[in-house]
C-alpha cells in the first residue's frame, strides 16, 4: 500500500513538472532572442502609403515583470531596433500572458495598447518626419515548444537555448498599430494611421536551467546541483527551486536525480 502511494505520488511530480516546464524554462533563461523576417505597412489618414518592412538583425531581450504579476515574461520593446527601416523612437512596453501550456507546447501572448502622446521621429520613405503619436497598441503571440539543448543559433557567445519560438495567431495577434498627427499638429487634415501586420518573425529562449536540475548554471547535472538543493531544502531560494513552485522541496530533489549526469 505504502509503495501504491508513493509511485502515485512519483507520477504526479513528473506529470506536474512537465507540464510546467517550457514556461518555467523560459523565465529562468531570463532572455528572449528575437528576429524580425518580413512584413508589411500601411498608412491611411492623411498620408497613403504602403510598403513591405525588410528584416533585422537578431535582438536579445530581457524578460522581466513590468507589471509585478510575478513572471517574469514581459519585454521592453525599443520599436526603433524591431523595425530599423521605419525609425519610430519609442519604446513599448510589451506584457506577456501565457494563453495555454501543455507538455508538449506552450502559447505566449505579449501585448500593449498606451496614448503616449509624444512627438516622435518617424522614418517615412527616407524622409524623418515628426509625428504626434496619441496611441500605439500592438501584439506578439508564439507557439513555444521544447528543443535539444543548443548553441544560440543567432551568436555563439549568446547563451544556450532549448525553446523555439514561431509567430502564432495570425494578424489579429501579431501586428502593430500606430495612430498620430503628422508634423506634431493636431488636426483632422494631419490624423494617420498606421498598421504593421503580415509578419513573419521566429525566437529562441530557455536555456539549460534548473528545470533540467542544472541549478547552479554550470550546464552539468552532478554532486553540485544535488547538494545545492539539500542545502537548500525547505527555502524559497529561486535558484533551486526547480519548478517554480515556490519552495524547494521533493519534487526538486527529483528534478535533479532523475537528470543526473545530464549537460548542455
Amino acid at each position: 500500500m505504502i509503495r501504491k502511494v508513493l509511485a502515485l505520488g512519483l507520477v504526479s511530480v513528473i506529470t506536474a513538472l512537465a507540464n510546467a516546464q517550457i514556461v518555467t524554462n523560459l523565465e529562468q533563461g531570463g532572455k528572449l532572442y528575437w528576429k524580425f523576417n518580413s512584413g508589411r505597412y500601411d498608412i491611411t489618414g492623411a498620408l497613403t502609403l504602403n510598403g513591405n518592412i525588410s528584416a533585422s538583425d537578431p535582438i536579445e531581450f530581457p524578460l522581466q515583470d513590468l507589471n509585478n504579476d510575478g513572471r517574469k515574461l514581459d519585454v521592453e520593446l525599443r520599436l526603433q531596433d524591431l523595425f530599423p527601416t521605419l525609425g519610430i523612437n519609442y519604446t513599448l512596453n510589451l506584457i506577456g500572458t501565457v494563453v495555454s501550456e501543455n507538455a508538449n507546447e506552450a502559447i505566449i501572448r505579449w501585448a500593449a495598447d498606451v496614448n503616449p502622446n509624444l512627438c516622435v521621429d518617424v522614418n517615412i520613405s527616407g524622409t524623418q518626419v515628426q509625428v504626434r503619436i496619441t496611441r500605439l497598441a500592438g501584439a506578439l503571440q508564439a507557439r513555444v515548444t521544447p528543443i535539444q539543448c543548443q548553441t544560440n543559433p543567432y551568436n555563439p557567445n549568446w547563451q544556450a537555448v532549448t525553446l523555439q519560438l514561431d509567430d502564432n495567431g495570425g494578424d489579429a495577434n501579431n501586428f502593430l498599430s500606430v495612430e498620430g498627427y503628422l508634423f506634431c499638429l493636431e488636426g483632422s487634415f494631419a490624423f494617420a494611421t498606421a498598421i504593421i501586420d503580415t509578419m513573419d518573425w521566429e525566437a529562441y529562449g530557455g536555456g539549460f536551467t534548473g528545470v533540467f536540475g542544472n541549478v547552479n548554471g554550470d550546464n552539468i547535472v552532478d554532486d553540485a546541483d544535488l547538494l545545492q538543493v539539500l542545502f537548500n531544502f525547505g527555502s524559497d531560494d529561486a535558484a533551486t527551486d526547480t519548478n517554480g513552485d515556490g519552495i524547494v522541496d521533493d519534487a526538486d530533489l527529483l528534478t535533479v536525480l532523475f537528470n543526473f549526469g545530464a549537460s548542455c
